[in-house]
């Protein structure tokens, strides 16, 4: 490993000390010029390494997503890849599949996308310094069967958890994979598959997360009624969210089949009791949410009184307590 990436690393582990070239190099086995160039090579790459006589080095958060950075802060063994801007991760992890260029489970961290999208290919705002935008590639296991319902909320689970824990805010979620924030859209989950052409087997699967931290300005009239952002200024890591977010994506993957998160998704799911109208199957279906089921479909009653499990559609309205989502 470089010694860059090394010191880095320690400084992870003692951000907010002030460390001694002396104790630095000590630690790294290395000598303090070595220390003093990797200190430099640092601060090119837009990270911030005060520098206080008699004190020594203190790391102090910029906001760069760095790999070295979140590999210190990981406990997932899984490859990590990072981006200055990418169309989109969930295209590019896509392409990376299919051409066998990614054969283990791979996260790609795009801190600007050009191309973002949604479901049905609507597209997202993804700005550079402002969110976690990013994809985890999963080559699939034959043995393990895909459960796409349980996996998208689950995962809207997971990121509600990281937000609470890194800033003491409360995600709600809209049917089936928006993130919802002080009445306003601030992100989604987006899973896709990679057939195999000839078999039209699955062979891989990505999960895409896009959340706008900070709310991405320039919006049309429109969607600034609709798209927020969590908080005002990026004042913490995102490297450590990030590999919070993967940590616990990693022990998800292996249980949400049990539908182990289906209770908390249902508990803060702001269609349930509410009418609504869907989209599912080339139609708009009128009535009123009611449940969601085990394997994360929505189930609607008509005004006719039908009961229907729509597990694809989309929610195109929903008004609570007057506010239009």
């Amino acid at each position: 490993m470089k010694t860059t990436d090394q010191l880095l690393k320690y400084f992870l582990k003692h951000e907010g000390e002030y460390l001694s070239g002396e104790t630095l190099a000590n630690r790294l086995g290395v000598s303090r010029a070595a220390i003093w160039k990797a200190v430099q090579k640092l601060n090119e790459d837009g990270h911030q390494i005060d520098s206080q006589h008699r004190k020594g080095y203190r790391y102090e958060e910029t906001g760069v997503l760095s790999v070295p950075a979140i590999k210190a802060l990981i406990a997932t063994n899984w490859d990590i890849q990072v981006f200055d801007q990418l169309d989109s991760s969930n295209s590019y992890a896509k392409e990376a599949l299919a051409a066998g260029k990614i054969v283990h489970p791979t996260v790609i961290i795009a801190d600007q996308q050009n191309a973002a999208y949604g479901r049905f290919r609507r597209s997202f705002v993804a700005p550079e310094k402002t969110g976690l935008y990013l994809s985890i590639a999963l080559p699939v296991m034959n043995d393990r069967v895909l459960e796409p319902g349980l996996l998208t909320t689950a995962t809207a689970v997971i990121v509600r958890h990281i937000i609470a824990s890194s800033l003491g805010y409360q995600l709600s979620f809209k049917w089936v994979n928006d993130l919802i924030f002080n009445d306003k859209k601030v992100g989604g989950i987006l899973t896709e598959g990679v057939l195999d052409i000839e078999s039209q087997s699955l062979t891989s699967l990505v999960v895409g997360i896009g959340l706008n931290l900070i709310q991405p300005t320039n919006l049309p009239d429109q969607l600034d009624k609709k798209v927020g952002g969590i908080v005002s200024d990026l004042v913490f890591s995102r490297n450590m969210m990030i590999a919070k977010l993967v940590d616990e994506f990693a022990d998800m993957i292996n249980q949400y089949q049990t539908g182990k998160y289906l209770p908390e998704y249902r508990a803060h799911n702001i269609v349930l009791g509410h009418e609504v109208v869907v989209q599912y199957a080339g139609q708009k279906i009128h009535g009123k949410a009611v449940e969601i089921s085990d394997q994360g479909a929505l189930i609607l009653v008509t005004s006719a009184g039908e009961k229907l499990t729509i597990s694809s559609g989309e929610i195109t309205k929903l008004n609570v307590n007057g506010k239009e989502y």
